[in-house]
């Protein structure tokens, strides 16, 4: 899978719109500093893509406070899914895509 800055700009874009346009995951962000979590999307991305720069236990501790449950998880994943789908990912990435993003459920739920 090749992404250019460009097309990954976009993809993050697009994808922190349906984040916030979201009413289940909108309250996840709207009490936080937005500069700050402007880089979630695309280390959503990263990750999904296998590219992630954090381990399981940074990630189980940037998420330890945030009452994220599987509706939540779900919900995050589908948008991003939807986003992708927007983008032409191809049917092969978008399942690699997933099965990654499924890894990180346990460290970002808390189990």
């Amino acid at each position: 899978m090749q992404l250019n800055d460009e097309k990954i700009s976009s993809v993050v874009k697009d994808f922190f719109h349906k984040i916030h346009a979201d009413d289940l995951m909108s309250k996840f962000f709207k009490d936080h500093d937005q500069e700050r979590i402007q880089h979630h999307p695309q280390t959503f991305l990263e990750h999904g893509l296998g590219e992630g720069k954090y381990s399981n236990e940074e990630i189980a501790k940037a998420h330890k406070d945030m009452s994220i449950n599987d509706e939540h998880f779900e919900a995050m994943v589908g948008n991003f899914m939807a986003t992708l789908d927007e983008h032409d990912f191809s049917e092969e990435d978008k399942q690699k895509v997933h099965g990654i993003l499924h890894g990180y459920k346990g460290n970002i739920l808390g189990k």
